[in-house]
């Protein structure tokens, strides 16, 4: 429980947070069709009841202004753990299944309607109201084989969407303006924050794949170039759809090898958007933030 204001709701001062619950979903192979396999994740759930706490603290007791967290876990586990066959077809279906199970155990610890959820699945949005705001988010630690970690989260208060972190994707590529850099290549850690429209749920895999072997095949003398090219192949990848379902993307490119004792020379891209022309803003350090002007980053708004 939390008596500060939130990064992701500013002034917001009640909050339920549960952190780190760990899970063992069974999600369907991509690189094996038909097979579904274990992968351990950390799930974190944080809430806001929109009138506060007020009456549970008055008579120190769990009224229906507040919410019990032990439910809300017992629930989400036993979505998960509940059945050794039960399988999820991707994370975009588990932040799903996840998300219509809040919900329900919302609806029924304040007894709004918990005997007829009759209705809510996971593709209905949006979900009723119950004057909770929440946000949910899944880490996941070795689902993306060529990726260190990936994290996907959902918000009630952002509907449609489902933000993706992929992060440190390792790649040796010909990288520097030094003689000895155009000719071996060396590794560069990339990440991607994006957005994903929710009824075009992204192959994540696939677009990983993709940008290690497009910056894997690629030349370039600056970290800046070769960040803004990652940030134009991410917002047009197809994903096999005739839409794109990338909104936006935060592109991170660390050069390892750059300088010596510092562990990484960053070029980081916020919120790139298609068809709007990038136009950056900062000064030159060994960390250097470029800006587009226009766009708001809006990554905090996932992230609590």
């Amino acid at each position: 429980m939390s008596a500060s204001p939130s990064p992701s709701r500013p002034g917001e001062t009640h909050s339920i947070f549960i952190r780190s619950l760990m899970v063992l979903p069974r999600i369907l192979s991509a690189e094996t069709p038909g097979q579904n396999e274990l992968h351990p994740a950390a799930v974190s759930l944080k809430l806001f009841p929109r009138g506060g706490f007020s009456s549970s603290i008055k008579h120190d007791r769990l009224n229906p202004d507040t919410l019990s967290y032990f439910d809300l876990s017992e629930e989400i586990s036993s979505l998960i753990n509940s059945n050794d066959t039960n399988s999820f077809a991707s994370v975009h279906d588990l932040l799903s299944g996840i998300q219509t199970r809040i919900v329900l155990n919302i609806q029924k610890q304040q007894c709004s309607n918990p005997s007829n959820p009759a209705g809510l699945d996971s593709e209905r949005t949006p979900p009723p109201d119950t004057h909770v705001d929440y946000n949910l988010t899944i880490d996941f630690s070795n689902l993306i084989s060529l990726a260190k970690q990936l994290t996907v989260s959902r918000t009630s208060t952002i509907q449609l969407h489902t933000q993706i972190h992929i992060q440190q994707i390792s790649i040796y590529t010909i990288i520097g303006i030094l003689p000895h850099e155009r000719t071996k290549k060396q590794s560069v850690l990339v990440s991607l924050m994006l957005s994903n429209c929710n009824t075009l749920p992204l192959d994540i895999q696939a677009l990983t794949h993709s940008v290690y072997e497009t910056v894997s095949q690629s030349s370039y003398q600056t970290v800046e170039a070769l960040a803004d090219a990652i940030a134009t192949h991410t917002l047009a990848f197809q994903n096999n759809q005739v839409t794109n379902s990338i909104n936006n993307v935060t592109v991170t490119v660390e050069k390892p090898q750059a300088v010596s004792y510092a562990s990484s020379s960053i070029r980081k891209l916020p919120s790139a958007h298609l068809n709007k022309p990038f136009e950056p803003t900062g000064s030159r350090e060994l960390c250097r933030t470029i800006q587009p002007t226009g766009y708001p980053d809006t990554s905090n708004y996932l992230y609590p």
